[in-house]
């Protein structure tokens, strides 16, 4: 009955229902105009930075084009480091932190993060070193000087013996120059692998052959040990496996990172957990002011080593002057998911629409565009 008098009864429909419909409406049209407050980190390019007025970034464009599908009104603003983001956002001051944040297990503790949209690692760019001469590092390598040995004790083997069985004869005391000279000849060819002259007798093939596949078998791991050599000097150690003395070398003579970074506490830890580093002699300056300050740092001779994000590095690298001078030292292999922070007040079906928009952005390939083209000069 209490339905019924309501749908028949049009003044109470008028007087009754249109204030429910108005109230009912009024928060989602407020809503609407909501005006976002998103902070972003400065002086970190590829992730996001602060250019003459203008905010720049692989976060920063990503936000705008999900700001942009979802019709979000919002306000961009700088902060200095992503530890104070992390507390920013923690703290309610922002309803969004629009930057590459590491996902880390302390960070978690105090804030939520959106999906992640891209991934990143940690690296050192060095000044080089003068190095030893490649053939000292080839004779110095276990596999590369047995290989030589062995090759060489084959071939004179096989020489002898071809000798023997082409002269039928051999005595230890009886022997003269030219059967020396003779066992030489045999020896160079089957060095440089010249089986031709060796094949005119029918005696001995089978010594030729033995010895022509161990000749083959030998240079084969010659050949890889020599390009396993080449590969490993040209290429980044791992930093999981820096022992103590690494690290001390690094802190000793100098490193720079970005202050209140996910880098600046690896390090620290590393230092903290070595008993064998003296802290008076540590030289670790942390920079505020993002590439600019890093590569000056490293220029100038106040450090010898940049600790930063591999797509920072490769930044740096490309366009730092004298480029041969220069090398990444270090990588870390293990990548670490990179994500926007949520500020503690933001509404839940904001997030849900931005987590929404990323994982389509993923899905679409658009996340993987704009990364190609912030992080291009990564190889």
């Amino acid at each position: 009955m209490f339905k019924f008098f309501f749908s028949k009864n049009l003044f109470y429909k008028n007087i009754v229902l249109f204030p429910l419909t108005f109230f009912v409406l009024l928060p989602i049209s407020a809503e609407e105009k909501r005006v976002l407050k998103v902070g972003t980190v400065d002086n970190y390019l590829p992730c996001s930075d602060l250019v003459d007025g203008n905010f720049e970034g692989l976060s920063v464009d990503m936000w705008r084009a999900i700001a942009e599908k979802n019709k979000m009104h919002y306000d961009l603003s700088i902060i200095p480091t992503f530890g104070q983001a992390v507390d920013d956002a923690a703290s309610g001051k922002y309803d969004l932190i629009a930057s590459c944040h590491k996902i880390t297990a302390d960070r978690l503790k105090k804030v939520t993060y959106a999906v992640p949209y891209t991934k990143g690692t940690l690296g050192f760019l060095s000044r080089k070193k003068q190095s030893n001469l490649f053939i000292f590092d080839l004779f110095s390598d276990s596999i590369v000087l047995n290989s030589i040995l062995i090759l060489t004790a084959v071939s004179l083997t096989g020489s002898i013996l071809l000798y023997k069985v082409e002269k039928g004869h051999l005595k230890v005391k009886d022997f003269s120059k030219q059967k020396r000279t003779t066992i030489m000849h045999k020896f160079t060819n089957f060095v440089i692998g010249a089986y031709g002259p060796l094949t005119i007798e029918k005696k001995g093939m089978w010594i030729v052959i033995f010895v022509a596949f161990s000749r083959l078998l030998i240079i084969s791991t010659l050949v890889g040990s020599s390009a396993s050599l080449i590969f490993k000097r040209d290429s980044p150690q791992n930093a999981n496996d820096l022992s103590d003395e690494s690290i001390r070398n690094i802190v000793y003579t100098g490193v720079t990172v970005n202050k209140d970074t996910k880098m600046d506490d690896w390090l620290q830890n590393k230092v903290n957990q070595s008993d064998t580093i003296d802290s008076s002699k540590v030289k670790i300056l942390r920079a505020t002011g993002g590439e600019p300050e890093l590569v000056s740092a490293l220029k100038s001779g106040k450090v010898n080593h940049i600790l930063s994000d591999i797509a920072v590095l490769n930044r740096i690298l490309a366009n730092i002057e004298n480029q041969e001078d220069y090398v990444i030292s270090v990588k870390n292999p293990n990548v670490t998911p990179q994500a926007f922070i949520f500020g503690a007040n933001l509404e839940d079906n904001y997030r849900k629409s931005i987590n929404i928009t990323i994982s389509e952005f993923i899905r679409s390939g658009k996340s993987r565009k704009l990364g190609i083209i912030w992080n291009k000069v990564i190889k």
